[in-house]
């Protein structure tokens, strides 16, 4: 089902239009321009309003009209890339008819225990009866969830668009398989962005001087110092 429109897009070239209407009418028909949504076209008793807004009817309708037919687009465009990403809905509708056998299973096991009298065994049979509960399917997290996700283990805004924008173009894959716990790859994103922080803000040049020996490290100093002295002279 397509949308409804909830807003109004006001229009320059209506201007001409209203240039001889008087302050009043003008805020009569803002107050109509504002209940259009819900509404519809109103019922002026002013006829030069019923005219003016003959003209800006039509156009309200159009554009209702053409974002009615984007938003059925949209929706048709997205069910069917859900569609092809996550499996058709025909899988989910199994898993449910599964669900509902499975509990009917344990409901009948139930009802057969009561009128045992070895509780025990009767027990031990139900737990083999019983098929394993399916696997739930992954569901991706919207972009909102990450930064929630992400500002709660410390990262920043930055990285959670990063993180869900990068998996997103990839279909939600670790490698070429399918992911499975999306909050464990964000925890690990984080801990390697920390760490790439940490190497790029290390003092390098102090690193390299404190893993040289210190009479060497000093005689260095000495050489570097002396260097304008040891340049030799122009000849003039």
């Amino acid at each position: 089902m397509a949308k409804k429109l909830k807003s109004v897009i006001l229009f320059s070239e209506w201007k001409r239009s209203l240039v001889r209407l008087s302050l009043e009418q003008k805020g009569m028909l803002l107050d109509a321009l504002l209940d259009y949504p819900d509404k519809g076209d109103p019922a002026f008793d002013d006829p030069l309003l019923d005219t003016v807004w003959l003209f800006i009817g039509n156009t309200l309708s159009e554009n209702e009209r053409k974002y009615e037919e984007t938003s059925k687009k949209r929706s048709e465009a997205g069910k069917r890339g859900n569609k092809k990403r996550w499996g058709a809905t025909d899988d989910i509708a199994n898993i449910a008819n599964a669900t509902d056998d499975i509990a009917n299973i344990a409901i009948s096991k139930s009802k057969s225990i009561s009128k045992s009298t070895d509780t025990k065994v009767s027990d031990s049979n139900s737990a083999e009866a019983l098929p394993p509960t399916p696997k739930s399917r992954f569901s991706p997290p919207d972009v909102e969830t990450v930064k929630s996700y992400f500002a709660e283990k410390g990262g920043t805004e930055a990285q959670a668009i990063r993180f869900h924008a990068y998996y997103e173009s990839n279909g939600w894959k670790v490698g070429r398989n399918p992911m499975k716990n999306w909050k464990a790859a964000a925890s690990g994103w984080i801990s390697r962005d920390r760490d790439e922080a940490k190497k790029a803000n290390a003092p390098r040049n102090r690193a390299f001087m404190a893993s040289r020996p210190a009479e060497e490290a000093e005689n260095a100093k000495n050489f570097l110092a002396d260097a304008a002295r040891r340049r030799p002279l122009k000849k003039q």
